[in-house]
């Protein structure tokens, strides 16, 4: 979906947002994908540039902690523990089977034999170009073509820890498999580049996207200080808003930019898995600044056609045009395939939309 830019003022923005590889600067504490926030919604963090180095330095380091509490040397051999048991690692695998992982495996430039290509994904273009085989993925049963990853004899096999043990048993009879969590980016990113025998390109890369992360914050901070940000996603169905840390799809915004939650926000953290909003709930949102997606991932099943027709009903309903976000022009839609993504790419390609 096109994006629409309503009065952000921050288009000075994108000369500083470089997503390159290179780079050092800020740097270091992966948020759980469930569990407590990293940060107290009702408490200020300085956005200083001394202040933000030093945050990230600590979240560089801890998350680096986290990594290397994965793995082990054993018997000569480097040995990585993960949700489905442990993984004796190959040394230096040339040929590297992905699946689930791919924005991880692109973003560290890894040697990629085969993975997920799907023509909906933001990754599609890249893989494509780099002539990466296709492993056919069934979106609604994620049943995988086992063939399609025996065919180019991978040394290594990258998995996203989402697939159940069976798809686990069944691909470590190809090749050694690695199961990471996609939702944690960064620690995955750091955990994949020593699986492959790279661990310095991980932290390069992780040095990088805070680098990335700075820029952006400084820049939206600057702009819009202290005011309140909320992220609706319209679906067939029903309109979720997530919440300040319980979700991972935007929890970035509130604990690497130092945006400020909606208070609507803030109390889903306790709804669990329930971000469904009523159409008449709508005007309790009193967030400053909307961010908006219709539609579903690269791997759903859902019908985006349909929810993007049943945004364009809603931008009709008196109701949604109380919103102080709407009223006042401070409504950004964005691309759900990227927002609903993770990855450390995806994460950038969003910030960058907040940016812009």
């Amino acid at each position: 979906m096109r994006k629409r830019f309503l009065n952000w003022g921050l288009l000075a923005i994108l000369a500083v947002l470089s997503l390159a590889l290179g780079g050092c600067g800020s740097q270091a504490v992966s948020g759980n994908s469930k569990g407590a926030a990293a940060f107290d919604a009702e408490t200020l963090r300085a956005d200083t540039p001394e202040a933000i180095d030093e945050e990230l330095a600590a979240r560089f380091e801890r998350t680096k902690k986290a990594a290397d509490k994965m793995f082990a040397e054993e018997d000569g051999h480097l040995v990585i523990r993960h949700k489905y048991g442990r993984t004796v690692l190959p040394e230096r695998p040339q040929r590297i089977a992905v699946i689930g992982l791919e924005d991880t495996a692109v973003s560290l430039g890894i040697p990629i034999a085969a993975a997920h290509l799907s023509k909906n994904s933001y990754l599609y273009p890249l893989m494509k170009e780099e002539g990466i085989a296709d492993i056919p993925i069934n979106a609604e049963t994620k049943t995988i073509n086992l063939e399609a990853v025996q065919q180019v004899r991978p040394d290594l096999i990258l998995m996203r820890d989402s697939y159940d043990r069976n798809a686990y048993n069944a691909l470590a009879k190809i090749a050694p498999v690695v199961a990471l969590d996609l939702q944690k980016e960064e620690l995955t990113a750091l955990a994949a580049a020593r699986a492959v025998g790279q661990p310095e390109r991980g932290e390069e890369r992780l040095r990088a996207y805070y680098d990335v992360v700075k820029r952006a914050r400084l820049a939206i901070k600057g702009q819009i200080g202290s005011a309140t940000v909320a992220y609706l996603r319209v679906l067939q169905k029903e309109i979720r808003l997530y919440p300040y840390s319980a979700n991972a799809t935007n929890r970035f915004m509130y604990e690497l930019l130092n945006l400020r939650p909606d208070p609507m926000a803030v109390q889903l953290d306790k709804a669990k898995n329930n971000l469904a909003i009523s159409l008449e709930s709508l005007p309790d949102l009193r967030a400053d600044y909307l961010i908006l997606s219709s539609g579903y991932g690269a791997s759903s099943s859902g019908n985006s056609g349909a929810a993007r027709r049943r945004y364009e009903a809603l931008r009709e309903d008196p109701l949604w045009k109380t919103l102080p976000a709407v009223r006042e022009g401070h409504l950004l839609e964005v691309d759900g395939v990227v927002w609903n993504a993770h990855g450390l790419i995806a994460k950038e390609r969003a910030i960058e939309d907040l940016a812009d």
